[in-house]
């Protein structure tokens, strides 16, 4: 940062954006997705396994009719084959369950957005914290030069026997308050530098941190905010839960075929071993699944009811304080208005102050009790710009814009 001079406050938060794991989070989250999808496809994926058995028969197994005294099955029986299945219908589970994983990614990155944005608020009020210290430092800096030419002035004044030893004595007390001040922001202002190196992982040793124009925010949209993007997401998983288990209730097609080698064959009258096989196409039909996916349906019904509830409630809050910030904005746009008029009344004041003071008309408390006046007012007017500034970028919160 030695190179560059001065800083925005948008620049400071994407360097801070750029420090946390956000990115490292949605990466991991695709490449969670896309296992999620392919275990999903899994379902229509063809199987093939193989199967074997062997078993021994303490008895004779034979057929009870005349005609068949020569037909025994063998005691010791083995085969050893293979099992093919594909599936070709499986209730559109593969459909749903993709949609269903790509809505659970959505979720996640919108959580990770959110902290994004909670990362922004933060540098947004460091930064803004950091503007009001700088202002009354130069402030204060100012009153310190204006003390130390009065202090000169009171000095030549001492020599000549015009002022009392006790006159200068209270402006030097006075001057040495505003150092301690000056000193006290100074400490103030470190910490925050720090705290923003910390999460910017830049160095701002000698840096100057810019005023950020004020945003507009009488157009922006109320509707923008992520939780609500996350409460439409929430709805849409449900109503794929529900037709996921659906699908189990529907129908199921599959190709199958299966053979091998073993003893018997198919032929189970015939003792001796031969190769075999069987090919064809399964239907599974289920029939008492549907009272239960009806009751499941039922919960899912409340849940939605529930989150809607929720949603309502969020929705009324976030409306109340946005009502709320825009009325602060509007008392802190009035109180600017007449910051200027105050501001240069006191410093007419001042000013008439000091030339009373080296005549001697007024006493060095009353000059420094309307220096502190005006010192007041500028700090005030200084203070009030950049509340206004904050007041409108938690607007830009509070409407889902940053």
């Amino acid at each position: 940062m030695s190179a560059q001079e001065y800083v925005t406050l948008e620049q400071c938060q994407q360097w801070a954006i750029s420090q946390t794991s956000a990115n490292v989070q949605k990466d991991l989250n695709e490449q969670i997705l896309k296992t999620n999808l392919n275990n999903e496809s899994s379902y229509l994926f063809p199987k093939l396994s193989i199967n074997g058995r062997f078993s021994y028969g303490n008895v004779d197994v034979s057929y009870p009719h005349p005609w068949a005294d020569d037909v025994n099955m063998a005691r010791m029986q083995y085969h050893i084959g293979l099992d093919f299945e594909q599936v070709l219908f499986e209730g559109f589970r593969m459909h749903f369950g993709r949609q269903f994983a790509r809505l659970q990614n959505e979720a996640e990155i919108a959580k990770i957005d959110l902290s994004l944005n909670e990362v922004k608020d933060k540098i947004v009020s460091i930064y803004l914290n950091l503007l009001i210290v700088d202002k009354q430092m130069g402030i204060i800096k100012s009153v310190q030069n204006t003390y130390d030419e009065q202090i000169k002035r009171l000095n030549v004044m001492l020599q000549e026997g015009v002022i009392p030893q006790n006159t200068l004595s209270q402006l030097e007390v006075e001057a040495l308050k505003m150092q301690q001040t000056y000193d006290e922001l100074q400490a103030n202002r470190e910490s925050l530098v720090s705290t923003l190196e910390i999460l910017t992982g830049k160095d701002f040793s000698h840096t100057e941190f810019l005023m950020p124009n004020l945003p507009d925010v009488d157009n922006l949209d109320t509707n923008a905010r992520l939780e609500y993007k996350l409460f439409d997401n929430q709805m849409r998983q449900m109503d794929f839960q529900r037709k996921i288990y659906l699908s189990n209730s529907l129908p199921k097609v599959a190709l199958f075929a299966t053979g091998g080698y073993g003893r018997p064959d198919y032929q189970f009258y015939l003792s001796h071993p031969d190769w075999y096989y069987l090919a064809g196409v399964t239907l599974k039909v289920p029939l008492i699944d549907w009272a239960r996916s009806s009751g499941f349906g039922k919960v899912i019904d409340i849940q939605k009811e529930v989150l809607a509830s929720q949603e309502a409630d969020f929705r009324k809050s976030n409306m109340i304080a946005i009502q709320e910030k825009q009325n602060e904005i509007v008392r802190i746009e009035k109180l600017i208005q007449l910051d200027s008029s105050i501001t240069a009344k006191y410093a007419e004041l001042t000013k008439t102050y000091s030339g009373q003071l080296a005549n001697g008309t007024i006493t060095v408390f009353d000059y420094i009790k309307q220096h502190n006046d005006e010192l007041q007012s500028r700090m005030n007017q200084e203070l009030h710009h950049i509340q206004l500034l904050k007041a409108k970028y938690e607007l830009m919160a509070l409407k889902g814009i940053l």
